[in-house]
């Protein structure tokens, strides 16, 4: 028995059904203590997990009293999202690291360690994810900047106050989870403010 699986819950079996560069995809025959079973419960595990089942970053650029989003047309929903800045961990990396690396890749800011306010974490999807996202602020100084071209879906980048972000949200222009749950956070985190 995997020590990482509640022991209410046994897999009995695990049928390995797609995997790529990033993730793991599994059906997983499961039962718990009173008999219940699914034979092909979906369980996605990235192929990167840091401590505490890390796979990622979310990062919100902060300039003044503007916050970064990046526009971001998701494929499998097929429409566009204003999203924080996110992306997969590497091996060997901490996140503090991943946070900036994804920063710099996503929108050219380059910051400082002591420039990123640690949120904690969110677990995306726990009925199917093996996975936990960090989330940061990272106080931005300079030239705002738009997003790098080259990766897959990525359109511009945009600074909104506070109540431009609220009305993004009322729109449904902003759902993605990790996104409202690291803007809630920036909003009642003192130190993310200052």
């Amino acid at each position: 028995m995997n020590a990482d699986i509640d022991p209410k819950i046994i897999t009995l079996s695990r049928t390995r059904v797609f995997e790529n560069t990033v993730f793991s995809v599994f059906a997983d025959h499961i039962v718990d203590k009173n008999g219940h079973q699914v034979e092909r419960y979906l369980s996605v595990v990235p192929k990167c997990l840091l401590e505490d089942t890390i796979a990622g970053v979310a990062v919100l650029p902060v300039d003044e009293d503007k916050i970064g989003l990046i526009r971001v047309f998701r494929h499998p929903l097929g429409r566009w999202s204003w999203e924080a800045i996110k992306g997969h961990a590497e091996q060997g990396e901490d996140v503090r690291s991943a946070a900036i690396r994804e920063l710099h890749e996503e929108t050219g800011f380059l910051v400082a360690s002591e420039h990123l306010v640690d949120l904690g974490a969110v677990t995306p999807e726990a009925a199917v994810i093996k996975a936990r996202t960090r989330l940061f602020t990272a106080v931005v100084t300079g030239k705002i900047r738009s997003a790098i071209d080259g990766e897959l879906g990525h359109g511009e980048m945009a600074f909104y106050n506070r109540e431009e972000i609220d009305n993004l949200i009322a729109q449904g222009e902003i759902e993605d989870a990790s996104t409202l749950v690291i803007l809630f956070k920036q909003q009642f985190s003192k130190s993310a403010l200052e």
